[in-house]
């Protein structure tokens, strides 16, 4: 397949194939006889995954480290799953985080709209 029917076919745009391609995340394409790139249908479900991937979270170094370029199926690969169960603990972490910042900044609206400032900085100066 040329570079603009990959493209097309994968949702991108040819730079960023080029791109991935110098950066080692993709296989270099074959040339044919007048130095067109000629790619084997599989990079475009390849793309989408890398695509997919990123739109998850992951770096380009991340993937490349993966060996998901050479895995014979982006999707089937069984060596994806420690890094994906690692991702999933990371945003689960920031949600925690995330959920206990809010309970946080909720409480001092209620504590504030209550008209208990003074308390609030009591308790404030109390624990600094």
């Amino acid at each position: 397949m040329k570079i603009g029917e990959v493209a097309r076919a994968a949702g991108v745009s040819t730079s960023r194939i080029r791109f991935y391609e110098a950066e080692g995340v993709i296989e270099p394409a074959g040339r044919t006889a007048n130095g067109y790139r000629d790619y084997p249908p599989a990079t475009v479900d390849l793309i989408v995954f890398i695509e997919r991937a990123q739109k998850l979270g992951f770096s380009l170094r991340e993937i490349q480290a993966g060996g998901v370029a050479s895995a014979p199926h982006p999707g089937a690969c069984d060596a994806l799953l420690p890094p994906l169960r690692a991702k999933l603990a990371d945003v689960e972490a920031h949600i925690a985080a995330s959920t206990a910042l809010r309970d946080e900044i909720a409480a001092m609206i209620v504590t504030l709209e209550a008209g208990e400032g003074e308390t609030l900085r009591a308790r404030v100066a109390l624990a600094g």
